[in-house]
């Protein structure tokens, strides 16, 4: 029923009432109309959703003489959160707010059994209670009140601690926002006809800002995505111009050479000058195929060929690629990659895996440290158990078991606060910037894509301890048949 559904008589008679009693008691009524104001000013001062959800709650209690008060909104799943509470102790706010109001139990609270004008009033004697898991999901405020909702004796207009009075918050379309739920009024009689009307009066006004305020804090947040995704892209065109033109430049400088000097080069130079070159074109490769698989796992366009693919052979064909840095810098590379590990991915996706992971390990340490690639099986319970921080859930492969591989190195180590950051797309630690090595931030950003769209997982393990290094390990579903 809605309020302009009161016959006329009762509706002319509840306003007489109204005047009355405001006529009796001004002070109320300046105190309403003050607090109506001051939460309609917040619309322009532009003010955060929290702190606009405890003025009100504030506002709510000192205005209509309650000592205590909740605000609950609803979440997109159409339950009721606790967002502001006035008066009440630390562990009765904290257990409401774990305890949050299923749309449910909202509903068998929101009946037309216990209306008063647009609000609600569930009175403590109300049969309702005697459902437990109702009343758990409430706190009864005075100290000296019993633990659980129960009847007694008590003139009947006068409130009681078990009492429960609901005003809803309705949007300018008339969606249900949240409610609010004052309670212990100060003159200790339950509410009339006329108070609750003039707490509605208040609690429109109220809605009006809160909406105002989420349409803002949304807007705002559109508004600094948009930017960050502009300084993002302005970010990258400046790396991706700086990193390409590195390669390029290296691979035009010796084609020229070999140009003008070709006849007069000894082999060895000449020699020295193609795999110059040839190790800059593997880089732009590297760097152009990064930037493009990137693009297309953010437009979930990347295709994947499943098959069983050896792992010794993958990582032995990355570092026959890797072969001339290994040779040039003195590299020792330690293997332990049985050749029973078969497992269930996209061959050429691992290859990239491999070939980003290898070669960080590479430009990031310094020259004559060695490396070590090893390989284990893991049983799907033993690398839950090993992994406890997951950000998504581990599926279990054909086979129960995972391949691990685990590339190290011997060098600065990486710390822990920069950990969390280091899959991140564009994301280069500071040292990294400030080194000599080339890059876009997008390996290892793709290396976390690419595991997880073939059902495998990658993570890091470093102390950050400059000579004992890191270890990036790559899971991935071994095949049914290894």
């Amino acid at each position: 029923m809605d309020r302009f559904d009161i016959p006329l008589e009762d509706y002319q008679h509840i306003m007489l009432g109204l005047t009355k009693q405001l006529e009796t008691n001004p002070e109320q009524l300046r105190d309403v109309l003050q607090y109506i104001i001051a939460i309609g000013s917040s619309l322009r001062l532009q003010m955060d959703v929290d702190t606009l959800l405890k003025m009100v709650a504030v506002a709510a209690c000192k205005a209509l003489r309650f000592r205590y008060s909740v605000l609950y909104l609803v979440d997109d799943r159409g339950s009721f959160r606790v967002r502001a509470t006035v008066g009440i102790s630390v562990e009765d706010e904290s257990y409401l707010q774990e305890h949050t109001l299923p749309g449910s139990i909202a509903a068998l609270l929101i009946n037309e059994d216990y209306r008063i004008s647009d609000s609600y009033f569930i009175p403590a004697e109300a049969p309702i209670w005697l459902n437990s898991e109702l009343a758990s999901y409430f706190v009864i405020v005075n100290e000296d009140a019993p633990a659980s909702v129960a009847s007694s004796p008590a003139s009947p207009g006068v409130w009681r601690d078990e009492d429960l009075l609901i005003v809803p918050l309705v949007s300018g379309d008339n969606e249900l926002l949240g409610f609010l739920t004052p309670d212990a009024p100060l003159n200790g009689l339950r509410p009339t006809v006329e108070i609750m009307m003039l707490f509605e009066l208040f609690a429109n006004q109220a809605a009006v800002a809160i909406e105002g305020a989420r349409l803002y804090a949304d807007l705002r947040n559109a508004l600094k995505k948009a930017q960050e995704s502009e300084r993002m892209k302005d970010h990258f065109m400046m790396i991706a111009s700086h990193e390409l033109r590195t390669p390029i430049t290296a691979i035009q400088g010796y084609i020229e050479l070999l140009g003008t000097y070709g006849d007069a080069l000894d082999n060895a130079t000449r020699t020295r000058f193609l795999q110059n070159a040839r190790r800059a074109c593997d880089e732009l490769a590297l760097l152009l195929g990064n930037v493009m698989d990137a693009s297309r796992v953010d437009q979930d366009r990347m295709l994947l060929n499943f098959a069983p693919v050896q792992v010794a052979q993958s990582v032995e064909l990355i570092l026959e690629i890797l072969e001339p840095i290994l040779s040039k810098e003195q590299r020792s590379v330690s293997v332990d990659v049985p050749d029973k590990f078969v497992v269930w991915v996209d061959e050429l996706r691992l290859h990239q895996i491999l070939l980003n992971l290898v070669s960080n390990a590479l430009k990031y340490t310094p020259a004559g440290t060695a490396i070590e690639i090893r390989a284990e099986s893991v049983a799907w319970g033993e690398l839950d158990q090993r992994l406890p921080s997951l950000p998504r859930q581990l599926l279990v492969s054909a086979s129960g078991c995972f391949m691990v591989l685990g590339i190290r190195d011997w060098g600065a180590g990486i710390a822990h606060a920069d950990q969390p950051r280091l899959f991140s797309r564009f994301m280069r630690l500071t040292e990294a910037i400030n080194s000599t090595q080339r890059g876009a931030g997008l390996g290892l950003y793709l290396c976390r894509q690419l595991t997880e769209a073939m059902g495998g997982y990658i993570w890091l393990e470093s102390d950050g301890i400059p000579g004992e290094g890191s270890t990036f390990f790559v899971a991935l579903p071994l095949h049914e048949s290894s």
